[in-house]
């Protein structure tokens, strides 16, 4: 039995299956040698939503539409219990937000989003480089057990697209949360997360 890989990565080895090709260099990324150009928002849109939408159809999150300032409608996001690690880099965010506490869900995919000038682009390399670290990409695209769940993560994405005003939610979202990570590259990919993290461990050095 091959290692549980993350819904996200299986989106991006397999774009083909979740986002519409796109010609653009600005737009596209090509995730793989073997793949064309894919729209990278779509892609990225894919990787969150069905990551979100099987967290949500075991019951480890929950999501709310709220109604703020003047009525507008926001999505918030509740962790009703632990994230499994098999869920991947881009769970982290959500689950480093504390049990039942509501925050808007762009605030949590903000945390699991390298800082780049192209978020998008920068999401897939990071959870490439993390969550399929040590992988033959080929031998993964070639597995029946992983297309079989690439599948079953294409119906929950479309059961999760059914409820258009949530879908809707869910894209303002993940696209003020990219707007947020935008910024300098360095060298190594980091998310919002990964700089809290750091941030703490040097304060634990630091203390006598």
């Amino acid at each position: 039995m091959m290692k549980m890989v993350s819904p996200a990565a299986i989106v991006f080895l397999f774009a083909e299956d979740f986002a519409r090709e796109n010609k653009s260099l600005k737009k596209g990324a090509k995730f793989f040698d073997w793949q064309k150009r894919y729209d990278a928002f779509e892609t990225v849109a894919a990787a969150f939503g069905v990551t979100i939408a099987k967290l949500k159809r075991e019951g480890k999150i929950q999501l709310r539409i709220k109604k703020g300032f003047l009525g507008m409608k926001r999505l918030v996001f509740v962790r009703t219990t632990d994230i499994p690690e098999e869920y991947g880099v881009i769970a982290r965010g959500l689950q480093s937000i504390s049990p039942y506490k509501e925050v808007e869900l762009k605030a949590a995919l903000f945390l699991s989003i390298p800082i780049s000038p192209l978020p998008t682009h920068a999401l897939s390399r990071y959870v490439i480089q993390r969550d399929l670290k040590g992988y033959n990409y080929e031998e993964l695209r070639h597995s029946l057990e992983i297309q079989h769940e690439k599948e079953n993560l294409k119906r929950i994405l479309e059961e999760f697209k059914r409820d258009e005003e949530i879908w809707k939610l869910f894209l303002k979202s993940l696209e003020k949360a990219m707007d947020m990570c935008r910024g300098k590259e360095g060298i190594t990919l980091y998310t919002p997360l990964d700089m809290l993290e750091d941030a703490k461990n040097e304060n634990k050095k630091g203390t006598p």
